[in-house]
């Protein structure tokens, strides 16, 4: 009687354990949270290099040596120091 006891508990031990690692392994992780789709029509982002705003390409303005700008305004007024 003892015996079966104890093969009871490990038994039920067992199961608890291969639960919780069947739960462990369906659960999302941190990295599958961050990863993105990306959709064929996504357009690329560049950075206003007067403010550092990010936009989409086809709304910055282009200046000199590929450079691209968010407005008329900081296109106009490079800070060169």
């Amino acid at each position: 009687m003892k015996y079966l006891l104890w093969i009871v508990i490990g038994y039920l031990a067992w199961r608890w354990f291969k639960a919780s690692q069947n739960r462990k392994a369906e659960s999302p992780t941190v990295s599958d949270a961050t990863d993105h789709v990306v959709s064929p029509d996504a357009e690329a982002m560049v950075k206003c290099n007067q403010c550092g705003v990010y936009l989409p390409v086809s709304e910055a303005l282009p200046g000199p040596d590929s450079q691209f700008y968010c407005s008329d305004l900081h296109r106009g007024s490079r800070n060169t120091s």
